[in-house]
């Protein structure tokens, strides 16, 4: 029946009847009557747990079919596709996260700097990170050009 499948798919997500009640915007003492039949299960109460839950409709109604549906997968290509990214833009991002994320983060950091509201923060900012990374050379870290401010693990 409808209610024990609710009562079944709250279970299967370790959820108390308060947190479950909690994403849908209804009360604990709401969930605890619609699984036990008390209520009568309406429309927007079943597509609001598909819909919160990416349950399958079908499932939740029938009992039939798989529980869950399938998350659509984001295409990092797609996107940049479908936002006039151009071939250079896209392997620039995918370079980016393949750095390693002490470099990423040295990176944000720069830009962090440079687009401060107060130009004069920003540069006081570039110092300092320059000012870093030449103390980390200067104490046996093999920083290049294209280390940004990385220290070798040797």
């Amino acid at each position: 029946m409808l209610n024990d499948r609710i009562r079944q798919l709250r279970e299967s997500l370790g959820l108390s009847q308060t947190a479950f009640g909690s994403r849908l915007g209804v009360s604990r003492d709401v969930v605890n009557n619609l699984e036990r039949g008390r209520v009568e299960i309406k429309e927007h109460i079943v597509k609001l747990i598909c819909s919160e839950y990416h349950v399958s409709e079908d499932w939740l109604r029938t009992g039939s079919g798989p529980i869950y549906n399938e998350r659509e997968a984001f295409s990092l290509d797609q996107f940049a596709r479908e936002h006039g990214a151009t071939q250079l833009e896209l392997e620039i991002i995918k370079v980016y996260f393949e750095l390693d994320p002490a470099l990423r983060r040295a990176v944000m950091d720069h830009f962090k700097a440079h687009f401060a509201a107060d130009p004069d923060e920003a540069e006081a900012e570039a110092l300092k990170q320059e000012y870093l990374w030449q103390k980390r050379a200067a104490a046996g870290s093999s920083v290049s050009d294209g280390d940004a401010g990385v220290e070798s693990t040797g």
